[in-house]
């Protein structure tokens, strides 16, 4: 199974985007905990591109987010593209746990988080657009229990 989506940068278009993702996850039998973590990733990052904003001059479909998903086997694939200024979240300090959460700076958490429920994840820029891919296992019946 593969899909690819298109929003555009509005936040309230986020919720669309997550409800058509969860429909296409559970007509393919992954679980809720899976379609979670999903909507975990697609709100976190959806936000941050929005939220960072896009440079001026890009036509109506750069200005666009694009999320593509796969499903092979039992890796579940998310590709997430947008353009903006150069960004790699991998790159993005871990967050200090330990530090009173008054005195933590802001941002970093969701970034964390993904990194804790992805598998793999890969970064490239290429022209104008941020790419990360996210790999998640889907546990199987026996994996799971």
């Amino acid at each position: 199974m593969q899909m690819r989506l298109f929003i555009p940068r509005e936040h309230a278009r986020v919720d669309d985007l997550n409800a058509s993702l969860e429909a296409v996850l559970a007509n393919n039998g992954v679980s809720r905990a899976i379609q979670g973590d999903v909507r975990l990733i697609v709100e976190e990052l959806a936000s941050n591109a929005i939220e960072h904003g896009v440079p001026q001059g890009l036509d109506e479909e750069e200005r666009e987010l694009r999320v593509d998903i796969a499903i092979r086997g039992q890796v579940l694939t998310l590709e997430f593209r947008e353009s903006g200024a150069p960004f790699n979240p991998l790159e993005q300090p871990a967050p200090d746990l330990e530090a009173d959460i008054l005195d933590r700076p802001i941002g970093g958490l969701g970034l964390h988080m993904i990194r804790q429920v992805a598998e793999m994840a890969t970064y490239q820029r290429i022209g104008n657009y941020n790419i990360l891919r996210l790999s998640l296992r889907i546990p199987t019946e026996e994996t799971s229990a």
